[in-house]
């Protein structure tokens, strides 16, 4: 597993490739080299190669999307490496059909039934009608099949099977929570905002090995994707489009800034307290996958050091 290599150890194990960048290097050498990240469902490493069969296998494979081979080579010293390693590829292989491939994929460290349990609880929780007749249609038990073993992250948060589940239910406890202790608001309204801020992860990440993006996520985007989804159940059930408008409110703003990805800015109670536990969930999320062996660890999706109480 790649969370226990250590430097100079020799690396023979399924891994899946996330190219950066191949080239050649400058003069006198001018050697072919690929370069980006090896991952299994332990954490990732930076890799580098400069074997040009791997290069050339790296470059005839589809990299919009996760590749997975058997990787042959060692662990290497350095000082670009957040950990201070890097695995030097010599060679790579293509998986067969009958290969395990279960160590590449990543899971949370969470009971998962314990979360179906109380995801369903929550929805039961909602008494206003027309909300409640929306989270029973959009959460259907084909779609649950789905939503349930989704991640709700490639990498940034929650990027592990059921990692979408874990978050929704983490919401929404927070956010029933904050509106709690606020007072004077729409207790169901935040329940289903935060139940339904991120279902169309469903449709924008992919199960898939590496959880690649689908073609609906990257032309649409989730948030879009979750609001047509209410949007249309609404109108499934007849349900007049003026009586949801502060539902697909929390939905569209529930990143809470344009500069964050929101196409709208909290105006409501309900969107704020559903933003802020949205994110707090997030960034919480970030100490419980910190891959550092040390008490530091630099946080990508933050952009500092975390400090790490052991």
């Amino acid at each position: 597993m790649i969370s226990e290599l250590v430097a100079g150890e020799n690396v023979f194990q399924p891994m899946i490739l996330k190219t950066i960048k191949t080239g050649k290097s400058k003069a006198p050498s001018e050697s072919l080299f690929a370069r980006g990240n090896v991952e299994d469902k332990s954490g990732s490493l930076p890799y580098i190669t400069f074997d040009a069969n791997t290069v050339e296998i790296i470059r005839n494979s589809d990299n919009s999307k996760p590749q997975a081979f058997f990787v042959s080579g060692k662990v290497d010293v350095s000082k670009y490496s957040s950990n201070g390693l890097q695995v030097l590829i010599e060679r790579i292989e293509p998986l067969k059909p009958e290969d395990d491939v279960s160590m590449l994929m990543p899971e949370g460290r969470f009971d998962r039934q314990a979360y179906e349990e109380k995801f369903q609880a929550l929805c039961k929780s909602v008494h206003t009608p027309t909300l409640r007749k929306i989270l029973e249609t959009v959460f259907n038990p084909g779609f649950c099949k789905t939503f349930f073993k989704t991640p709700a992250g490639m990498k940034m948060h929650h990027a592990y099977l059921g990692g979408l589940l874990e978050h929704t239910v983490n919401v929404a406890e927070l956010a029933a929570s904050m509106a709690e202790t606020i007072g004077n608001v729409d207790m169901d309204l935040v329940l289903s905002g935060a139940l339904l801020h991120d279902v169309g992860k469903v449709k924008e990440i992919s199960t898939e090995l590496g959880f690649p993006y689908m073609t609906e996520g990257k032309l649409l985007g989730h948030i879009t994707i979750s609001a047509l989804m209410v949007r249309d159940a609404a109108a499934e059930l007849k349900i007049p489009a003026a009586s949801i408008q502060e539902l697909l409110h929390i939905i569209l703003s529930h990143h809470g800034e344009k500069e964050k990805g929101s196409p709208m800015e909290c105006v409501t109670k309900e969107a704020f307290i559903v933003h802020y536990a949205d994110e707090v969930d997030a960034v919480m999320n970030q100490f419980d996958t910190a891959e550092a062996k040390g008490s530091w660890s630099f946080d990508y999706m933050l952009k500092r050091d975390l400090f790490l109480r052991k």
